[in-house]
């Protein structure tokens, strides 16, 4: 029965993203100027400095679980976790990423409330630095209650969560300064292909985009991303919205495959330990 559900769930989240790239392809999108943008962008030293940008966010985001963690392991061993959560949650329609956490969690032997508890803290900040940057920008007007309930939503679990930490502030600042650093990637992507455009309009559009892929229900978000950051473009009169958001949605596909390919063998002691950990674990559960 469990396998027939698993079956059914995948047939549908294939077909459902079949639909989405359908739509897009045929209602949204004009295929020539998206070709270009992404020819250009593999040419232009902005897609580099894109890319450095984006690892950043993804090293404070795993320095921020290591403070918290109260430094249990290695902090390749974060990272490398991260990665791989970001590769499954680009191939998976739901984020099952975030079990590889609760994973990591157990092959280096951390306390698994403490996990949850970071897990949660961290996503809960998420909701709350993406929702204020919507809703504080010139666009809120359109997108202010999605934003207040993502605030609302997110202040909630970092009350509940609260108790269970000690490093919540330094996780709020590290949260900040990972989103800027992604919104630097995308704006540096934007100048890849000479859309020029005020540095807090990309950061709007970026956290609008992100936001609608919280309960993501196509790999990666695939749709709602590029529906939601090229409405905010729209709306501020910028030319070819929807091509920029999947252009920086095609850009964020390729560093979710590519970046835990060159981790793993750049680290490949500390994976291989962070493996040998978890089957060691495994195989001390089941005795």
């Amino acid at each position: 029965m469990a396998s027939r559900a698993h079956v059914i769930r995948t047939t549908a989240s294939v077909l459902l993203t079949l639909a989405v790239v359908f739509l897009l392809i045929r209602f949204v999108l004009e295929l020539p100027v998206l070709y270009d943008y992404l020819r250009t962008l593999s040419r232009s030293y902005w897609t580099l400095l894109a890319s450095l940008l984006y690892a950043g966010a993804f090293y404070v985001r795993a320095v921020a679980w290591r403070v918290a963690d109260q430094r249990q392991a290695p902090l390749p061993i974060y990272l490398t976790s991260l990665y791989l959560g970001l590769a499954v949650n680009h191939l998976s329609p739901v984020k099952l990423g975030e079990g590889v956490r609760l994973l990591t969690a157990r092959a280096i032997a951390s306390p698994l409330k403490r996990t949850t508890a970071i897990l949660v803290a961290q996503r809960s900040i998420d909701l709350v630095v993406l929702g204020l940057f919507v809703s504080l920008g010139l666009l809120a007007t359109k997108t202010a209650l999605p934003a207040g309930i993502a605030i609302a939503l997110g202040v909630l679990a970092l009350v509940v969560v609260r108790p269970f930490l000690r490093t919540m502030y330094a996780l709020i600042g590290y949260g900040t300064l990972a989103w800027c650093l992604e919104a630097g990637a995308v704006y540096c992507l934007f100048l890849g292909v000479n859309a020029v455009l005020p540095f807090p309009l990309v950061l709007i559009a970026m956290s609008a985009g992100v936001l609608s892929g919280i309960a993501q229900f196509t790999p990666g978000g695939l749709g709602t991303y590029e529906l939601a950051m090229g409405t905010v473009l729209q709306t501020a009169g910028v030319d070819h919205p929807y091509e920029l958001a999947l252009m920086t949605h095609t850009f964020k596909y390729a560093f979710a495959f590519i970046a835990p390919l060159y981790f793993l063998a750049r680290h490949h002691r500390s994976v291989t330990l962070l493996f040998r950990q978890f089957k060691h674990q495994q195989k001390g559960g089941s005795s």
